[in-house]
């Protein structure tokens, strides 16, 4: 007979309403160092925006003056519309969780939330008791409530952290990169956590990450910081699939766009190793690696889900060093990012540059470098002669350092940059 099913019902927290936030070309300098230029950012009620940068971006620092912990240079900050300069923290109805927890270590998990209730939102010692043993169970750690910060682990003080910023009911809810000190699975189990309470709650938040694959998964928007420049605004899909500038394009993607520098003239980009048609005034194009087609040199290859089939003849005045040489493997089907029509018309590479545009297709030869096993797929480092890049095909797909291969995208897969770094799109 099977074991009853348990009731694993937790009590809901009470929406609020969360907050529109507006920096207002908020720039911030530290004597010669401008650590904010001119950054506009607009965040709408109850939405969740994901600051993303490299260290040094100024995601923090933005994170500070919406906290009222620093104040812009210049600037403004609203919520709501109205100013928030001169404004004190406690005083903003906004919470915050740190990245190292900054939890009382003297008290227990109960003792964190209520006091927290008790004087940042003044509610008598019962009231504030109960709302924190509700967000408590809310978390699923209602057992953590007697425990103290050394008595937790890692995972579970973090829990408690963002259970004192949630219990509150602050309209506004500030994350500055709260998972960086936790194990790779972990942050995946509390950035789901997170996402899901933050939406159920309503509350406007900001949360801070050097972390692509966390600001994907966690903003409604991402905004991505360079230089203390807000580089782009958009969707998760927006950032990756139409990259603003050759910052987002470099930054966001594991691994990121393959971009080269060149020189336009008369309609072309041109550089050592390649030679293409490009809109006017490019100075590098850019192709994502899941974008390259792989097709590999004369080494037989396991390609799951190919039927036998005896092995094309090799072509001796190819530049490649040979055509494809497939060997089928059990169950599966083709895998993507591999074409095994090495018959094709369009199978061949482009001029002794190694570049070539047949049939509206780039194409380039080289050699494998390094080949890295990464779950379902493989990211397959190919050395060329216009530098190293990247492409990412199925795991199926074996690969030696040394093999030849010839990497593969159609035109409308690459991206162009202007000199300052901005996407240039074809006419």
């Amino acid at each position: 007979m099977s074991a009853p099913v348990q009731d694993r019902s937790v009590p809901r927290l009470e929406t609020v309403t969360g907050v529109p936030i507006e920096f207002d070309r908020i720039s911030r300098s530290f004597g010669s160092v401008h650590a904010l230029r001119e950054v506009s950012l607009t965040v709408a009620p109850g939405e969740i925006v994901a600051l993303l940068g490299p260290s040094g971006s100024g995601k923090s620092t933005l994170l500070r003056i919406c906290a009222g912990l620093d104040e812009p240079t210049t600037g403004d900050l609203r919520f709501d519309g109205v100013s928030q300069l001169g404004v004190p923290p406690h005083r903003r109805d906004v919470s915050m969780v740190f990245q190292h927890f900054a939890l009382y270590p003297h008290k227990s998990a109960l003792d964190n939330l209520t006091l927290a209730l008790r004087h940042g939102r003044g509610l008598p010692k019962t009231a504030a008791a109960a709302r924190a043993r509700e967000t408590l169970a809310m978390l699923g750690i209602a057992e953590l409530a007697g425990r103290r910060p050394a008595q937790m682990s890692g995972g579970q003080r973090q829990r408690v952290a963002i259970g004192r910023a949630l219990a509150t009911r602050a309209r506004v809810v500030l994350l500055d990169e709260p998972m960086s000190g936790l194990d790779a699975q972990l942050r995946v189990e509390l950035r789901v956590e997170i996402v899901g309470l933050l939406r159920s709650l309503g509350t406007t938040a900001l949360f801070v990450t050097h972390d692509q694959a966390e600001a994907m998964a966690v903003g409604d928007h991402i905004a991505v910081l360079g230089e203390g420049r807000l580089q782009q605004i958009g969707t998760p899909d927006e950032i990756y699939d139409r990259p603003a500038t050759r910052f987002v394009a470099a930054f966001v993607g594991s691994p990121p766009m393959n971009v080269w520098d060149g020189h336009w003239h008369d309609g072309r980009l041109r550089a050592e190793g390649f030679d293409l048609p490009a809109p006017a005034g490019a100075a590098a194009f850019g192709v994502r690696p899941e974008h390259l087609t792989l097709d590999a040199g004369t080494r037989e290859v396991d390609v799951p889900g190919q039927p036998d089939r005896p092995a094309p003849p090799r072509d001796a005045s190819s530049s490649a060093g040979g055509a494809v040489v497939i060997r089928p493997a059990a169950g599966g089907r083709p895998a993507p990012g591999f074409n095994s029509d090495s018959n094709s018309s369009n199978s061949g590479f482009g001029s002794n540059s190694g570049f070539g545009f047949g049939s509206g297709e780039l194409r380039l030869s080289g050699e494998v470098l390094v080949s890295e096993r990464l779950g379902a797929e493989r990211t397959v480092h190919v050395r060329t002669g216009a530098g190293v890049l990247a492409v990412r095909v199925d795991a199926g797909i074996h690969l030696t350092p040394g093999d030849p291969v010839v990497l593969r995208a159609p035109t409308s897969a690459l991206t162009f940059f202007g000199p300052g770094g901005d996407r240039l799109d074809l006419p």
